[in-house]
């Protein structure tokens, strides 16, 4: 049974059993938004082996790496959507294969920010780079068709979805993403387990830089939990969030972002960690965090008294999940305090765009409407206003709420 050592990041059933190590990234993205700028375009393009600090080693001493690969390659043309469009240039590429990546994960809301044709376009780069591939699709057969690898002789299946944001989700004749189905989910694990040793599952959602995790997506990971498969690892939040153990499947709520540079001086913003899980025939026998800052020219792996903070923080974001606590009291937490702050700016900043740009307007709204991360934050925290228990959250996790949002470098 695995045991969480936070003083170290890391679990282990002690079995000394000797493991292949899989490595799991979170977000890879050089490039912002044409009209926004560039934030780690020029050091990822002129700096590909270097930018990525003491993480690379980590990648190179792993048996499988996996990056979420959150962007279109050479977009063309960018499609009407509700926030930025995200893409990588041919001069990024080296830093891509400088990764030594073996797998990119595609279910994430920007790998179509371009359309089908800059989807079928980041396809064709990565087949001709080796980068197998899973999540997105020409149709939804070909999105949620999951990926098998064979490592050191250990059949490994991979499946991913996400939430679809802008209606991308893909669907019979229809390109995109595979979109948030949590019972398609647990019938690939059911399917994976039949021909593989080792399952993981890695899902793209949640309220991005909220400390805890959303309902819906504790709701989903424990309904995967369910299949047993070895490991739920996810993504899209853009800060660290928790890990839980449940029923003997450890999840990662958030792996925050990888080669991502938020302008930005917010403290949780500007880090995240790689998931190293130890894996055999038999399946999974432990795990490693790996924490790193994302600086202005690279990333830089914690050590010391910086590490040991981040790991502190980590146990204190994953308390929900202990025996004998509420799981939902992060959560409550996330909506006392963004009531108290931000209820309505979503809305307003809408309203603002109706004059000069009705269509972009249209788009945000849209998402605001049929998006989970939107909808499962707007609707709960509402209704809890309304029943009047907003109020009802913990302190100390209230705290941990308002530490993410404004705690800066």
């Amino acid at each position: 049974m695995l045991k969480i050592d936070w003083d170290n990041g890391c679990a282990s059933d002690g079995s000394g059993v000797k493991c292949k190590r899989i490595v799991i990234t979170g977000d890879w993205v050089p490039f912002w938004d044409i009209q926004r700028g560039a934030y780690y375009d020029r050091i990822m393009a002129e700096r590909p082996v270097e930018c990525y600090g003491g993480t690379l080693k980590l990648l190179h001493d792993a048996d499988l790496r996996i990056v979420n690969l959150e962007c279109a390659v050479e977009g063309e043309k960018p499609i009407i959507k509700s926030g930025p469009h995200l893409c990588a240039f041919e001069r990024h590429l080296p830093c891509l294969k400088a990764g030594k990546f073996d797998v990119a994960a595609l279910a994430n809301n920007h790998v179509c920010d371009y359309g089908p044709k800059g989807l079928r376009k980041t396809m064709r780069t990565l087949d001709g780079m080796g980068i197998r591939y899973f999540g997105a699709g020409m149709d939804d057969a070909e999105a949620w068709k999951p990926l098998v690898c064979e490592v050191g002789g250990i059949r490994v299946g991979l499946v991913g979805f996400t939430e679809g944001h802008d209606l991308t989700a893909a669907a019979p004749g229809k390109p995109g993403v595979a979109g948030w189905d949590v019972s398609r989910a647990r019938a690939a694990i059911r399917e994976l387990k039949r021909s593989c040793d080792v399952v993981i599952v890695i899902p793209h959602g949640g309220i991005e830089y909220a400390a805890h995790p959303s309902k819906y997506c504790i709701d989903a990971f424990r309904e995967l939990a369910a299949e047993h498969p070895d490991a739920i690892v996810a993504h899209h939040t853009h800060v660290p969030q928790g890990i839980e153990i449940h029923d003997g499947v450890p999840i990662f709520y958030g792996l925050g972002n990888y080669m991502f540079h938020h302008m930005t001086p917010l403290h949780f913003r500007r880090h995240g960690m790689l998931a190293e899980l130890e894996v055999a025939k038999d399946g999974l026998h432990g795990f490693k965090v790996h924490p790193f800052f994302i600086g202005q020219e690279g990333l830089e792996v914690l050590e010391g008294e910086k590490r040991a903070g981040f790991f502190a923080t980590l146990r204190r974001v994953s308390r929900p999940f202990e025996p004998g606590e509420d799981p939902l009291s992060g959560f409550h937490a996330t909506l006392k305090y963004r009531w108290r702050t931000i209820p309505f700016s979503q809305f307003t900043s809408i309203a603002k765009h109706f004059d000069s740009d009705p269509v972009k307007a249209a788009a945000m709204l849209r998402s605001r409407l049929t998006t989970l991360q939107n909808i499962g934050l707007t609707v709960p925290m509402y209704d809890r206003v309304v029943r009047g228990v907003i109020d009802d959250a913990p302190d100390w996790a209230v705290e941990s709420e308002k530490e993410y949002m404004t705690r800066e470098l």
